[in-house]
């Protein structure tokens, strides 16, 4: 069975918009769930290429490993010559929230390094109260986080190594479009960046300067820039789909659109192929 659907420009868009440091906060908000149509994921296994015209196609893979809840607890990443350049580890509080992650990875100039994350979170509330990052064991910055009148996140004040002030992280949601911004101010006021998050992560969420188009099932068909005029460009996918109703390869093309979002022309840029295990 084949579908046809989008490769996300919704993060290209955020990461050419939001240029600057991630705030602390993403550590927490920016866990977006593997979500099965069917039974919960086990296990699963991605090969991914790029795929550009004069460019030599470069394979990578994941592996990913998901609790009996469907949490993922484990990744692992491989280069194309099949070496591992990055592991990960999550574990979770007793209702499913982020308490701690380990990330290892390789760099060249300075081979192995490590990052671990550390969440305190307020049992009655469910809500975070600290953050706490340490860098190859060394702690580099940590949050204290404040709740509004509504018993949301506010915002995070931020601390670096010595305990100074560095940056204020502040929250403005968005409950239309399911989305929480996140306002990244230094300690003198001066804004610097800002960050787009799901206040559900198991629904999705748009940006206003993207259109998306949906199939039946909820995965989107074709996404492009709001306002869109004949000749623009946007990304469609064409799925196809396991005996779970989960996606097994993706592809990624790049279309031209004429009158009516007609597609014209559709280059490939992008295949990813799963292998899952289920429980």
């Amino acid at each position: 069975m084949i579908h046809r659907a989008i490769y996300p420009i919704v993060l290209f868009l955020h990461l050419v918009i939001v240029a600057g440091a991630q705030p602390i906060v993403n550590h927490f908000m920016a866990l977006q769930p593997d979500i099965s149509r069917g039974r919960a994921f086990k296990s699963i296994t991605e090969n991914s290429e790029v795929l550009i015209r004069g460019i030599k196609p470069i394979p990578h893979k994941t592996e990913k490993l998901f609790n009996a809840h469907g949490l993922i607890v484990k990744q692992i990443v491989y280069n194309s010559a099949g070496g591992r350049t990055g592991e990960t580890s999550w574990e979770y509080t007793s209702f499913g929230k982020l308490m701690r992650k380990h990330y290892r990875f390789f760099a060249n100039l300075s081979g192995w390094n490590e990052e671990e994350v550390v969440v305190d979170w307020d049992s009655l509330t469910n809500l975070p109260t600290k953050v706490d990052v340490f860098k190859n064991g060394k702690k580099s910055q940590w949050a204290a986080i404040l709740l509004d009148t509504l018993g949301r996140i506010e915002s995070a004040k931020v601390f670096g190594p010595t305990g100074a002030h560095t940056f204020t992280e502040k929250f403005i949601y968005i409950e239309p479009s399911n989305m929480v911004k996140v306002m990244v101010y230094r300690a003198n006021g001066v804004y610097t960046s800002s960050w787009s998050y799901p206040i559900d992560p198991k629904k999705g969420f748009t940006f206003e300067s993207v259109s998306c188009s949906y199939y039946p099932n909820g995965d989107v068909m074709l996404e492009k820039l709001s306002g869109a005029s004949k000749g623009d460009q946007g990304y469609y996918y064409e799925y196809e789909y396991d005996s779970q109703g989960n996606w097994v390869e993706k592809r990624t093309y790049q279309v031209n659109l004429g009158r009516n979002d007609r597609i014209k022309k559709k280059t490939l840029e992008h295949k990813l192929v799963r292998s899952i295990q289920y429980y």
